[in-house]
């Protein structure tokens, strides 16, 4: 697509929704890996019914940062260094670190991570927050009917962007991005989405962090969006 063959969207915010887990955010078999790197005995013989609940119980076992550096080793040990995997379980015990960390690639499974250890010490780890938005969106041509069958993150964050006002995070980090061609952050901003028809609508349900669109409380329940996907590859 040209960018100069933008379609204009209208957006209708169904609803947004505070959430604590996202879905299926742990597998079996991240619980069977968890458990082995646990060195918890016999993991191989439960039912996958089990297996979380021996993995909260198989955490417990730990003190609190001891079980968060074994959780993290897991899900970043290829990406962060031993030491920085120990200093961001002793932080994660009082900071939200799916916001805060400054490398955004990782805000999703800290996010997961964080919520996790939450299960185990309810006391010693932050309560985790994202949240899911539910839009209704339509095109008002023919291209935009069939952009919208397209839609990608990039697409869904500037769907999002265009509902909020100019100060918002979002917009004042990535203005460049959002009218620009490419819009690679945005894998990292949309943290999951699932889109599904509905007569001439699609129906959008976007899972995300506080920390980006905690403003579309504020947007106008209808506006217009002129969002696109990306239209070149980010190197």
């Amino acid at each position: 697509m040209n960018i100069k063959t933008k379609s204009n969207f209208d957006v209708r915010i169904l609803s947004i929704k505070e959430i604590h887990t996202l879905p299926n955010s742990w597998s079996y078999e991240d619980y069977r890996n968890i458990l082995k790197l646990a060195d918890f005995e016999y993991w191989y013989g439960l039912h996958a019914s089990e297996l979380k609940e021996y993995t909260l119980l198989a955490l417990q076992g730990f003190e609190p940062d001891e079980a968060a550096e074994l959780v993290l080793k897991y899900k970043f040990e290829e990406q962060l260094k031993p030491g920085q995997i120990q200093n961001l379980a002793h932080e994660m015990m009082g900071d939200k670190l799916w916001e805060e960390y400054q490398d955004i690639r990782l805000h999703k499974e800290l996010y997961n991570c964080a919520g996790l250890m939450k299960e185990v010490f309810p006391r010693d780890f932050p309560e985790t927050d994202a949240i899911v938005c539910r839009l209704e969106v339509s095109a008002q041509n023919q291209p935009g009917r069939e952009l919208l069958l397209q839609a990608d993150k990039p697409f869904v964050a500037r769907l999002l962007a265009h509902g909020m006002e100019d100060a918002a995070l979002i917009n004042r980090l990535f203005d460049d991005r959002i009218t620009g061609n490419a819009f690679g952050e945005a894998d990292s901003i949309i943290w999951d989405f699932t889109s599904e028809r509905a007569d001439h609508q699609v129906l959008f349900t976007i899972f995300s962090s506080n920390y980006w669109f905690h403003n579309l409380a504020a947007a106008p329940s209808k506006y217009l969006s002129s969002a696109f996907p990306d239209t070149l590859s980010v190197k």
